[in-house]
């Protein structure tokens, strides 16, 4: 099996920006790849399906259990059943008091003596079942594999089905939204229709994007054809072409789970007993052990900074200390948390952030996303763009700034360059 499906990829694919070549790869591995689908799937999705096939594929207590033939009996006493067969046998006659009986009959040496006339008689009647019977009967084994192979494919079909409808969905709205502009009153063609039966330039297929990038000159043309950055992985040239076919950033969630509006306190002289946090805040940062700064407090005689998680619960605490920075323990990756400063002055403690100020919130980039950016990272040379909009969609504004920084200015003539680092330094001030 290939390697698993990247966070890249995978968030690529629920939001259909890939190609169809992409989703052609992902929809092939997904069906062979349950741990990949069940990331992609919601857990609801796969719960509901896995039970309905458990109820639908394991036997009922109440159902009669099969025994062995006498011709499969006898087989497996001389011998000579394969070992597919031998295997069924001897589950079977574990659990089986009436088959293990009448095989003990047949193995042993009397009854091998006694002509083959009077074996029959000697031997309880069975119900006839023909040889190749045992190829169809139910076993548990059987029941096991046969439980897995339909469930892989009922939650590829699944996922099938959700991507195909929303991709139905969305192609209706961008149609509806358009049908307004595109129609006049008179019905005649209008000149965006016009141009379009016109035969395509060449020089604009060859100029729909163009950026230097660290020495070299990465491209894309209308059919969408990225060249460039051939030695990157699949999911980042993909993320790279979606970014340069739309030229926009879209913003990540979970940055608006981290940020809050500011708010202005009316009373101006609540400002002299305040003293803010410099962060992190409001981003996502690669290492479990963000290091925490804040403004002095004039007077402050030390600090002691506090550290929760999502649901408020205390995760760990400073000592009081008189600089304005602190290293906590390592946190766990993928998490949420918030963070406090208390400065004790004349004897009296000062918070920060103190309502109505937003809570100071981070979160820490999960494994899968952190190993993925290692990679990325080691390719020579290494490429600002694909680096610099990848940290934009993990959420690390601020690594993000800095790539995208360099990108600008080796294109200083370049709208897309200036606009993905504008975007970004909006994300920022929020």
């Amino acid at each position: 099996m290939t390697d698993h499906l990247t966070e890249t990829e995978i968030s690529l694919f629920r939001e259909r920006t890939i190609t169809p070549t992409d989703r052609e790869r992902i929809d092939s591995h997904v069906a062979e790849c349950e741990s990949c689908l069940r990331r992609i799937l919601p857990s609801e999705d796969s719960a509901l399906v896995y039970s309905e096939l458990m109820e639908a594929l394991l036997p009922d207590s109440a159902d009669e259990a099969f025994h062995l033939s006498n011709a499969d009996a006898r087989r497996y006493a001389d011998g000579s059943v394969d070992e597919a067969d031998r295997i069924i046998f001897e589950s079977h006659l574990e659990i089986c008091d009436q088959c293990s009986s009448v095989q003990s009959v047949i193995a042993s040496p009397v009854v091998e003596s006694v002509s083959a006339s009077t074996r029959p008689n000697e031997i309880a009647a069975q119900p006839f079942a023909p040889a190749w019977s045992a190829a169809f009967r139910f076993t548990p084994a059987r029941a096991v594999a046969g439980l897995l192979v339909v469930a892989g494919l009922v939650l590829a079909f699944v996922v099938w089905q959700r991507w195909s409808g929303r991709a139905v969905d969305q192609t209706a709205q961008k149609t509806s939204s358009q049908t307004p502009s595109n129609m006049p009153g008179s019905g005649s063609p209008t000149p965006t229709q016009k141009e379009a039966t016109k035969e395509p330039n060449t020089d604009q297929v060859a100029a729909v994007a163009s950026l230097a990038d660290n020495g070299r000159k990465i491209q894309l043309d209308s059919e969408g054809r990225l060249v460039g950055l051939e030695e990157l992985p699949e999911a980042s040239r993909s993320l790279v072409r979606s970014v340069l076919t739309t030229k926009t950033l879209p913003k990540p969630e979970v940055l608006e789970k981290l940020t809050a509006p500011a708010i202005t306190l009316m009373d101006p002289t609540a400002r002299e007993n305040m003293f803010g946090l410099l962060g992190p805040s409001g981003t996502v940062i690669a290492t479990d052990r963000p290091n925490l700064r804040w403004q002095a407090l004039a007077g402050a005689t030390s600090y002691t900074v506090s550290v929760f998680d999502a649901d408020f619960n205390l995760v760990t605490r400073s000592t009081p200390i008189t600089v304005t920075q602190w290293t906590p323990p390592s946190l766990r990756r993928g998490m949420i948390y918030s963070w406090e400063v208390v400065a004790v002055r004349n004897g009296q403690e000062v918070r920060s952030p103190v309502a109505p100020a937003p809570r100071a919130q981070f979160k820490i980039l999960e494994a899968e996303k952190a190993f993925e950016l290692t990679k990325l990272k080691k390719q020579s040379p290494l490429s600002h763009l694909a680096l610099g909009i990848t940290y934009a969609r993990f959420g690390l504004l601020a690594e993000a700034e800095g790539q995208l920084q360099i990108l600008a200015r080796e294109n200083p003539n370049s709208p897309v360059a200036t606009k993905l680092l504008r975007t970004v330094q909006e994300w920022r001030k929020r």
